[in-house]
């Protein structure tokens, strides 16, 4: 038999708007969460500092390993916020979960447990 539903929704609605905002943000605080990290890392010995005879820092930047934590906490609150929401939302067999939360919930809870076990 048919589903015979009509469907009166003609556009997005604000949760469903704003789920797809909080998961692209949450991407973003991911992504800047990975190059602050990569960049915390103390620099190898490269060319020029072989010629100029400079000394290459050897330790990790705290500082900054420190922003790279709080923005990977930042990205899996936002991804919480979002499921959430979307949870609220789904209350028809057509709506769907958004998957780049559930995916985004997945990497930051890892790169929190990797960062605590590799740095504390």
């Amino acid at each position: 038999m048919a589903d015979r539903t009509v469907e009166r929704r003609r556009k997005q609605d604000w949760v469903v708007r704003s789920v797809s905002i909080i998961s692209a943000l949450g991407w973003l605080f991911a992504i800047v969460s990975l190059l602050l990290a990569g960049q915390a890392q103390p620099r190898g010995e490269d060319f020029f500092t072989r010629i100029f005879h400079t000394q290459v820092a050897s330790y990790l930047d705290v500082g900054m390993l420190e922003v790279a934590f709080i923005s990977l906490l930042v990205s899996f609150v936002a991804c919480a916020v979002g499921f959430v929401a979307n949870m609220a939302r789904h209350r028809r067999k057509s709506d769907r979960f958004n998957k780049s939360v559930i995916i985004l919930g997945i990497v930051s809870f890892l790169g929190i447990i990797a960062f605590l076990l590799t740095y504390v």
